[in-house]
């Protein structure tokens, strides 16, 4: 019986672009498949997860990411306003769901704001990530009506309650 490594979480780097681009393109076509248009998922990827835009919101967001061994299953991109944190993306690979990168990532980021609530926006009907917010404390809040690349959709603003100084 070999040993299971146990899940680091580290700040990415521009070198793992790569990896995370196919985490998110694996990830998004899974949790979107029938919720959005097969283009919408493909033109949000192109778009939203380039190598180049990649590359940018690693320099410039907190972006972290979850390594098990050797590999990326599972990263965070979030922006830290004076007040609270936006996470803007929390996505693992389907085949490592339920393993406790998200959670880990979460908790990554809480270590590094402490004392702020957490805002993330879902896509309604996204029971995968709605349903991993509710298991974490989040309480579901507004909608917002938008729309990904001509295709209209509706978000909810999911909040996380400051933790308590220790």
């Amino acid at each position: 019986m070999g040993i299971v490594p146990a899940i680091q979480v580290r700040a990415a780097s521009v070198d793992d672009a790569p990896e995370v681009q196919a985490v998110a393109a694996a990830a998004w076509r899974d949790t979107y498949a029938g919720l959005l248009r097969p283009e919408t998922i493909e033109a949000f990827i192109e778009r939203a997860y380039s190598i180049e835009r990649l590359e940018r919101r690693i320099g410039d967001d907190t972006f972290l990411v979850a390594v098990d061994g050797t590999s990326i299953i599972a990263f965070c991109d979030a922006l830290s306003p004076e007040d609270r944190v936006d996470l803007l993306a929390i996505y693992a690979l389907p085949s490592s769901r339920g393993r406790g990168a998200g959670t880990a990532l979460l908790d990554a980021l809480r270590t590094r704001y402490p004392g702020r609530i957490v805002v993330a926006e879902v896509l309604v009907g996204n029971r995968k990530g709605e349903v991993f917010y509710e298991r974490r404390g989040f309480e579901p809040g507004e909608t917002v009506e938008t729309e990904l690349f001509g295709e209209p959709v509706v978000e909810r603003r999911w909040r996380l309650a400051a933790e308590p100084p220790s």
